[in-house]
């Protein structure tokens, strides 16, 4: 049975999929639990320590990036997750709470050991304290804070460049070049995106050392994905592989999708049932992190149709296109937040005839240093074609042509 050349609302593999869902619920004054919001529906345990925002400068409703707050980020890594807003009752009272609350539910994977996330500089020397006082408590993630006394737990310590941490046992510094130690709270102002992505990274692979997980088959969920998007041809089971609001970045011709909404609209309208029947990737290497996955590949496909997202606007040319692309996908959890999709634009210009190879240049004649697809032949054996020849006498200024 062929793939469906057209999006079908009525179709059974366009039904919606339900994400994953479990309440919140409140252990005590400024304590809630969120049961974990993966797939897999268990998970380890984690407390997070919160700042009251009534001591951030936070961000107006429309310019709230799509990162979502602490508690639900690490619920939709797979975590069972206390978060604890400082300033309600003691440190140790609401750790307490804490433990309790997660060891009474039934989602609950992991009963002998937890992890802390410090948010809040006001609260890390009682929970240092804490820490001391409780086995169960084995690993520790500070953000944009010192510390003024080694951990008693492995600790992984996420600052600002410019903040100085000295060296200490059970102690990993990871820094970054952001102002604020606010870096990684998106609903405030001081938020940087870059720092926050890189510094969540860490934590994830620091605190699943010490709690054994969880662990997710990333390659799997990946190919999963891409055979909803280009075998099944399904916008609804394509989008049931994603967190609650993914998004998808095609960096040369700025596509994609912002958030849920926006997202399922691109996939409907412009990507999934937009690409030619040929349309084929070659993978040529991957490599796989503690959340995300780099594909390096070269797609084949014919200019058959107009492909919106790789060549907006331009009609079909009915030639043949062989390019190397690279695509960098982060998995949070047992599902997609986000791709981002890169190739060489000129190159694809040039394969369908769109791209000179001479330009006039100060009144002489410029042989441009793109490739074609000798790119994707080189990526593929890197004896194809002698090195450097775009540096030699045929490039750069040359006779009339």
């Amino acid at each position: 049975m062929s793939p469906p050349q057209f999006y079908d609302p009525n179709s059974p593999d366009e039904q919606p999929v339900a994400l994953p869902s479990a309440p919140l619920t409140s252990l005590a004054e400024g304590v809630q639990l969120q049961p974990p919001l993966s797939r897999r529906g268990t998970g380890p345990g984690l407390i997070a320590f919160l700042p009251s925002t009534s001591n951030l400068s936070l961000k107006s409703g429309e310019d709230k990036p799509l990162d979502p707050e602490p508690v639900q980020k690490w619920a939709e890594e797979g975590f069972a997750v206390v978060g604890i807003i400082t300033g309600h009752g003691s440190v140790q009272h609401n750790l307490k709470v804490a433990v309790e609350g997660l060891l009474n539910l039934p989602a609950l994977d992991t009963r002998d050991k937890f992890a802390v996330v410090v948010y809040d500089q006001t609260a890390l020397s009682d929970v240092l304290s804490a820490i001391s006082q409780d086995s169960r408590l084995v690993c520790l993630v500070v953000y944009g804070h010192s510390l003024s006394t080694p951990p008693p737990v492995p600790t992984l310590v996420c600052i600002p460049s410019s903040v100085d941490v000295p060296a200490a046992p059970n102690l990993t510094i990871c820094k970054l070049e952001c102002p604020s130690s606010s870096f990684v709270l998106p609903q405030t102002n001081d938020y940087h995106p870059a720092a926050a992505s890189i510094s969540h990274s860490r934590a994830c692979a620091h605190i699943k050392k010490y709690l054994n997980g969880p662990y997710f088959d990333l390659e799997a969920i990946w190919e999963e994905h891409t055979y909803f998007e280009f075998v099944v041809r399904s916008v609804a089971k394509t989008m049931g592989t994603m967190v609650a609001e993914p998004y998808v970045n095609h960096i040369p011709t700025l596509a994609g999708g912002v958030g849920r909404k926006q997202l399922t609209a691109f996939y409907r309208d412009h990507f999934i049932f937009n690409n030619p029947a040929d349309a084929r990737m070659e993978t040529i290497s991957r490599t796989i992190g503690p959340d995300r996955i780099i594909d390096e590949f070269i797609m084949h496909t014919t200019h058959d149709k107009q492909i919106d997202w790789f060549l907006p606007g331009v009609p079909p040319t009915g030639k043949k296109i062989t390019l190397p692309m690279l695509g960098v996908i982060n998995i949070r959890g047992d599902r997609l937040y986000h791709e981002h999709l890169w190739w060489d634009q000129a190159s694809a210009l040039k394969q369908v005839g769109l791209m000179p190879e001479h330009v006039s240049l100060n009144g002489k004649t410029l042989r441009l240093p793109i490739s074609g697809v000798e790119a994707a032949t080189l990526l593929r054996d890197e004896t194809a074609h002698p090195p450097n020849e775009m540096m030699g006498p045929d490039y750069g200024f040359v006779k009339d042509v």
